[in-house]
């Protein structure tokens, strides 16, 4: 996990610095970047991203989750470092799924209710409990649908895996728009298994470059099952790779009609010697249809790589 680390209105001793970086080495955590601001830590509250802050103003030593995402904060002369690792290692419990079924979940969550923090976004379900027993009802109940443990995103946990199998892959998109591949290069070590990607929002570049056969796109339209798949074998022969995926569908707001609605995506995942087509009706405004796209097929994905 990175993080970002903030020292406001001060400049840290060397001392400060070096134990700040043994504990990151302790806790595996790597260093995003570090900023110097003139703001307070009142700007900084609620914020969602992996981040510690350093400032005279902090009195005391806090750890707070924030819907998967950890927020340090350490006052300027922090000495039991001990405790700083203790806090962040009694962190709740997590549990990262990919479900868009919001009212089942709700529905399977309601008899825990104060027992369990859950968040609903278009990239699935995360809850989050302090309770040990809890938590492993959680774990069988989405066992099909849980992709982390802890704060890792989807495309850290499936990366790991594309790693670890020795597979490479490349991405054709055309309504993502290269959303899906920009979260794969987001991971460090990425450059092991991505090899790149084709944004072919045209028929002719999907014609031109990922050989679509001109018929299919005149049968069946840009954004069908029979798309996707000769998107997905196209790049992975183009730039000759173990797997190809491909995004194609109607994001939004217009475009759609009462056969194709706004939503509507195709997905496919050539993988060797095997394609799989996937359909899904995504029910938000265009970017979180594109966020929530990239995440059903990382999600496919994902579920493949599990079972070979």
């Amino acid at each position: 996990m990175s993080y970002k680390v903030y020292f406001l209105k001060t400049f840290p001793s060397e001392a400060l610095v070096s134990e700040l970086f043994k504990l990151f080495t302790r806790l595996s955590w790597e260093i995003d970047r570090i900023e110097f601001r003139q703001q307070k830590v009142a700007d900084f509250l609620g914020k969602k991203e992996n981040l510690v802050l350093i400032s005279p103003e902090i009195e005391e030593v806090g750890v707070f989750f924030n819907e998967g995402f950890v927020n340090v904060y350490l006052p300027l002369k922090t000495t039991d470092w001990p405790k700083v690792e203790e806090l962040i290692e009694r962190k709740s419990y997590l549990l990262r799924t990919f479900n868009l079924q919001w009212e089942t979940i709700e529905e399977d969550l309601k008899p825990l209710e104060g027992k369990i923090k859950y968040f609903l976004t278009p990239k699935g379900v995360d809850i989050e409990t302090q309770n040990k027993e809890i938590f492993e009802k959680l774990q069988k109940t989405f066992e099909g649908e849980t992709y982390s443990t802890d704060l890792k995103e989807l495309e850290e946990t499936t990366g790991e895996l594309l790693k670890e199998k020795g597979l490479t892959i490349a991405t054709a998109e055309s309504c993502t728009g290269g959303f899906v591949a920009a979260r794969l290069v987001n991971v460090s070590g990425s450059s092991e298994y991505f090899k790149g990607s084709v944004v072919a929002y045209s028929n002719e570049v999907k014609q031109n470059l990922l050989k679509v056969n001109p018929q299919t796109l005149e049968k069946y339209g840009a954004v069908s099952a029979q798309t996707a798949k000769e998107m997905a074998e196209g790049v992975k022969t183009l730039l000759n790779t173990d797997i190809g995926i491909s995004t194609t569908g109607i994001a939004g707001p217009g475009g759609g009609t009462p056969e194709k609605p706004v939503g509507l995506t195709y997905f496919a995942i050539s993988l060797k010697d095997r394609t799989e087509v996937f359909k899904y009706v995504f029910p938000f405004d265009r970017n979180q249809n594109r966020l929530a796209a990239s995440q059903f097929v990382l999600f496919k994905l994902y579920q493949l790589l599990k079972e070979i």
